[in-house]
């Protein structure tokens, strides 16, 4: 029986019976995995094994690993800071480096695809990229990925492009709404295209498309997901693409807009030309959609042709890409992510509180306030090495030294308070720290940088952890600095660079 063309999502860290029975009754290619799957390298790789055997046959292992912002496990891997700080660095040598160190990792667990990198390009605020983006210039963007996938490809895991044919112009985040990109087709092809011509050059596995409207390229407005002329026809044959093409998951917000089921998803994104589609909710919903498929598919859903065209090419990437979990199990690199942090440093901006710091003209010990986001309110949202806890206590460690007596406030994040956030003694502190996770998108952190209005400004550094656009929200006079993310290498480099 030849794979059909499902990526599912399984619940738990182990084979239960229930996806067992999802993977031999569908005949799906592969999983994808999730937070809620992993709790250790050496579970992740039994996990694999099991599934494996107790289907008896190959399976697609793929992941979202992209480092930075988007990352699986808690311990056991290499914490990467991610593309930003790569872009920021600008050295495709560092670029290829962490591809080829990620997919080392994951190929030792048994993963074979991992759906990174991201090539849209970012030149403003975009809730659903930020900092997963190499930057705004599409040529440094172009470079930069394309030095990842071959790094990452030439260690043995299948790379994926994403998010065809590119969201980086986005304002809303195709995982809760549909976007539309209002650019002239030339401008667009110019900026956002290019990284994925690239990465075609560079021989990228898979390309990943995603949920946004573009009339420019799709007049009738139908989703890229959705749409004939932008996959079939723009990727496939003008853009020559013969690798394999997979849709983001189908259970995002921006699939479901005009009121899609997830089976109707499924049938119009194989119609439109994808090889894989993705689907991450239960098993029922992943039933229906493979039983509507399987109709869809006897009812001749696209060409003939077009179908065993679809079945070469996920047996080959089957073929290729599903390695045998084997070796010793991975040991985290902390030297590549300090060398890209060190390079991903800008300080935003020089305020009234110079930089180096200087804490004190040896008569006292000044108080200085370290502000610090409350982590647990996102803690289902975003992974953090060590746990949601470890960075509080990492960061009370680096600062332990200063000549300084620190007062340390928790401070809200995605939850306001009803009073104000910051105890009036900070008001008072000689320095304020204020660590901020996008204020940009989160009223807690918002409310925090409102209250800090009433400290002078030329007491204040503002240490940008997730946004560096939220620099806009920050007076004049504050300085303000960024390393481009907010795993523990990039606040170890900001520490750094403070003093």
């Amino acid at each position: 029986m030849e794979p059909t063309p499902f990526i599912f999502s399984i619940e738990g860290a182990r084979p239960t019976r229930s996806a067992v029975s999802l993977l031999k009754e569908t005949d799906a290619a592969g999983i994808i995995l999730f937070a809620r799957n992993i709790q250790s390298p050496a579970q992740v790789r039994a996990l694999v094994r099991g599934l494996q055997d107790a289907v008896g046959r190959r399976l697609l292992v793929c992941i979202d690993h992209e480092g930075g912002w988007v990352l699986r496990f808690v311990s056991g891997l290499t914490a990467f800071p991610g593309n930003a700080a790569l872009g920021k660095a600008g050295d495709p040598r560092l670029a290829r480096a962490a591809g080829a160190r990620m997919a080392s990792e994951l190929r030792a667990l048994g993963v074979g695809v991992n759906f990174a990198p991201v090539l849209d390009v970012v030149e403003r605020y975009n809730p659903g990229i930020g900092i997963r983006s190499f930057g705004g210039d599409p040529r440094a963007v172009a470079r930069l990925g394309s030095a990842f996938i071959r790094g990452h490809q030439g260690a043995g895991v299948a790379a994926c492009a994403k998010h065809f044919p590119g969201k980086g112009a986005a304002t809303v985040d195709a995982h809760v709404s549909l976007p539309t990109i209002r650019i002239p087709i030339a401008e667009f092809s110019r900026v956002h295209l290019a990284p994925f011509r690239a990465a075609i050059g560079a021989g990228v596995a898979s390309i990943m498309t995603s949920h946004l409207s573009l009339p420019a390229l799709d007049p009738s407005k139908t989703p890229a997901t959705f749409s004939r002329r932008i996959v079939h026809g723009l990727l496939r044959r003008t853009m020559g693409y013969e690798g394999v093409i997979i849709s983001d998951d189908l259970c995002m917000g921006g699939a479901m807009a005009g009121n899609r089921t997830v089976s109707e998803a499924t049938v119009e994104a194989l119609r439109a030309g994808h090889d894989l589609v993705i689907i991450s909710q239960s098993p029922a919903i992943q039933l229906e959609a493979h039983e509507q498929f399987r109709l869809a598919d006897e009812s001749g859903l696209t060409a003939p042709q077009e179908r065993k065209d679809r079945a070469r090419r996920i047996a080959r990437f089957l073929r290729q890409w599903t390695p045998v979990a084997a070796g010793p199990l991975p040991r985290p690199d902390r030297r590549l992510p300090a060398e890209i942090a060190g390079k991903a440093v800008e300080v935003l901006r020089q305020g009234g509180a110079a930089l180096p710091l200087r804490l004190t003209d040896g008569t006292r010990k000044p108080v200085v306030a370290v502000l610090w986001p409350d982590f647990r309110e996102v803690r289902e949202r975003f992974t953090f090495e060590g746990g949601v806890d470890a960075p509080l206590r990492n960061i009370r460690r680096r600062l332990a030294s200063w000549p300084a007596r620190l007062r340390f406030v928790l401070t809200p994040v995605a939850k306001q308070s009803p009073k104000s956030p910051l105890p009036k003694d900070i008001l008072a502190a000689d320095l304020v720290l204020v660590f901020c996770f996008e204020a940009l998108r989160f009223p807690g952190q918002r409310q925090v940088l409102e209250a800090l209005q009433r400290v002078p400004q030329e007491r204040q550094v503002a240490l940008l952890l997730r946004s560096p656009w939220d620099v806009r929200l920050l007076g004049p006079r504050v300085t303000a600095l960024t390393a481009w993310g907010y795993r523990e290498a990039q606040v170890d480099a900001l520490v750094r660079r403070l003093r």
